[in-house]
């Protein structure tokens, strides 16, 4: 078994990509990283292992982030622990880990014993795919495109997201999201007789698929089906642009968005925890 980094992005997606595809919704976190990598970001470190010439596992991370565990079908533990010992031993920071369940808890078990360091619970999600909208949606609104007046609206709103997600956004992060998301023309607002009520954002895309997040929908405008009409409206949209499947993230604790979304058509396909490291 051989671990290592790959010495250019076109270099890492020609190893890894087919096995990602074995997973697409599961690993869209790495293939829509690496498909903005492509288009000229920060380079990153791309790590792969080889058993008898074959890739048979993939991680990465963008620096000063958390690094990313695949999604691989039947991985080893073995594997992992290779993975924890290539990284402490190449002297990486690791602030954190993303991935699924069996992965990462596999990677910290070893990462814990070479470090001496404590892995603590941030954040436990499942990931869900969605082929087909399985409701029509409610007259009570629609989904418009948002533009540069509402950069203020989508600033205060991602900070507000950030606190209910318990991943708290400063002012500085939320202008730099709003504004990206204005750029990439990602964002969407539900709107009600013109007034805003929801947001909902397309971000990371993959080969076949496109994720969905930043689901907000204030105090004041909770429990009229805003965020599901929004959430529905914007999947049939990119299903109509010609993606095959739409993902998104939900946390694992919460049953109500959890219905919201399998209401939808959303069905769960994955894990994802992150960990942080003290």
């Amino acid at each position: 078994m051989k671990v290592s980094f790959a010495t250019s992005v076109t270099d890492y997606i020609n190893k890894v990509e087919s096995l990602l595809l074995e997973k697409e919704a599961c690993n869209n976190l790495i293939l829509g990283l690496l498909g903005n990598l492509q288009e000229g970001l920060t380079a990153s470190n791309l790590g792969y292992v080889e058993s008898d010439g074959k890739v048979i596992y993939a991680f990465m991370q963008t620096p000063p982030s958390n690094w990313i565990l695949a999604d691989v079908e039947n991985v080893e533990k073995l594997v992992l622990k290779e993975v924890a010992n290539f990284i402490y031993d190449n002297e990486l920071e690791v602030p954190g880990v993303i991935g699924p369940d069996s992965c990462v808890k596999s990677f910290i078990n070893a990462y814990e014993n070479l470090s001496e360091q404590k892995a603590k619970l941030h954040m436990n999600q499942l990931i869900y795919q969605l082929d087909e909208v399985k409701i029509g949606l409610n007259n009570n609104g629609q989904l418009i495109h948002a533009n540069e007046a509402d950069y203020s609206l989508i600033k205060s709103w991602i900070m507000q997201f950030g606190i209910e997600a318990n991943e708290v956004v400063s002012e500085q992060k939320a202008s730099q999201m709003a504004r990206i998301f204005l750029e990439n023309q990602s964002i969407y607002l539900w709107k009600v007789e013109e007034q805003a009520v929801s947001m909902v954002n397309k971000s990371r895309q993959t080969k076949n698929g496109a994720t969905v997040n930043a689901v907000f929908t204030p105090d004041k405008f909770k429990r009229n089906g805003y965020a599901t009409n929004a959430v529905a409206a914007l999947s049939l949209k990119l299903l109509d642009d010609g993606f095959q499947f739409c993902s998104l993230y939900t946390d694992r604790a919460n049953p109500t968005s959890n219905s919201i979304y399998q209401k939808i058509g959303y069905k769960e396909v994955g894990t994802s925890v992150v960990y942080r490291f003290n």
